[in-house]
């Protein structure tokens, strides 16, 4: 015996219940993800300068920057001590 052919009606109520009866996740249309916009372009780049070398201090300059950090410690050591100072007076 052949079954009866289905009628329009048959065939979209066949379509809607196997729609039905599939994963929620199969039944969603996937969409690619857009695409990443493209990084910048990246400068040209620089051309190192070669490096310049220390000029060489005299004896005097040597002295004078020695003086000059020595300052630069007796500075920071009074600051130290008005710190220190402070921290007693609270």
């Amino acid at each position: 015996m052949r079954p009866a052919p289905l009628s329009m009606h048959g065939a979209w109520l066949l379509l809607f219940a196997l729609a039905g009866a599939l994963p929620a996740a199969a039944q969603e249309v996937r969409t690619p993800p857009p695409e990443a916009p493209a990084p910048p372009a990246s400068p040209a780049p620089v051309p190192l300068e070669p490096r310049r070398t220390e000029p060489q201090l005299t004896d005097e300059d040597r002295e004078v920057v020695e003086n000059l950090e020595l300052l630069e410690s007796l500075d920071a050591a009074a600051d130290l001590e008005v710190l220190l100072e402070l921290a007693e007076e609270k």
